[in-house]
């Protein structure tokens, strides 16, 4: 039967007492060998950037229908950079990534595809909540505006300087990226420091706003509100007409010399159901899948 598991704990490697039971042992040995062979399903790691999980959890949940012998775990709070360096060192076998590849990256043997772009939102928990143009985001990350329109305070929810998210803010204008930096030196001020992190303290702070993605929203199904900009809301259509122009994307990377359920499942994201469940679920898909 395939499973689907968030890994949560690691076993203890101290545990060895079973070395001083032999006879327990030698009897345990013996039933085993006596027992019906069982084929053991191929185990599937996936781990990386948080606001590429649910995805995979959903096409994961898919997957099994077609791959009943592969068990996938998802494994949380990686990171882009973090799932890299866990791919590397062979703890998992899929890293999902909110980056393109670097030179070193590839160097090393590490392949990766582009499975989707979703819409870099900026949401609050408040539908009423307004904020129309880049130049009022400007000023809200810059400190310039600090109230709503009904008076109540705007609480800025921040990414960590060195996040995927940051560089993405950053590079949205000049001025953007000056009030950033601005927001990051301010004291007191609220840093999430993952994906789910963020849509957390979004929902539950009044008054929040920060940037989360279009995906994590719909997939996870959260409590919050997108800002349309310039009367635009984020969607897989407008990021594909390129009338919402602030994406994020994805990428799904293996070794050169993947495992066999690696292989599967690449296939799988890239074929017809996977597709139409990723533009489903807020992604614009591009055509070389």
């Amino acid at each position: 039967m395939h499973a689907i598991k968030w890994l949560t704990a690691r076993p203890d490697p101290k545990r060895s007492d079973w070395v001083r039971h032999v006879p327990f042992f030698t009897v345990f040995a013996a039933l085993v060998a006596c027992a019906p062979v069982l084929v053991a399903a191929e185990t599937l790691k996936i781990g990386g950037t948080g606001s590429g999980l649910p995805t995979m959890a959903l096409l994961a949940a898919e997957f099994s229908k077609v791959a009943s012998d592969v068990s996938v775990i998802i494994v949380p709070n990686l990171g882009s950079s973090g799932g890299l360096k866990a791919l590397r060192d062979g703890v998992i076998d899929i890293a999902i990534t909110s980056r393109a590849m670097k030179t070193d990256e590839t160097a090393q043997g590490l392949v990766a595809l582009e499975y989707g772009k979703t819409a870099l939102v900026f949401a609050t928990n408040n539908p009423a909540d307004r904020l129309g143009s880049v130049a009022e985001l400007v000023d809200v990350y810059s400190g310039k505006r600090t109230d709503w329109a009904d008076g109540r305070l705007i609480r800025l929810i921040l990414r960590p300087r060195n996040d995927g998210d940051t560089a993405l803010l950053q590079a949205i204008s000049p001025q953007m990226k000056q009030a950033v930096e601005s927001s990051l030196a301010r004291p007191g001020m609220s840093i999430a420091s993952t994906d789910q992190d963020m849509a957390d303290a979004l929902e539950r702070t009044d008054g929040a706003v920060g940037v989360t993605t279009l995906s994590l929203i719909q997939i996870e199904k959260r409590r919050l509100s997108m800002l349309s900009l310039n009367g635009v809301m984020p969607s897989a259509v407008t990021i594909a007409d390129g009338s919402y122009p602030f994406s994020k994307p994805m990428y799904l990377v293996r070794s050169s010399a993947p495992k066999e359920a690696a292989v599967r499942f690449t296939a799988f994201v890239a074929s017809p159901r996977g597709r139409q469940l990723l533009l489903s679920n807020g992604h614009w898909v591009p055509t070389h899948n």
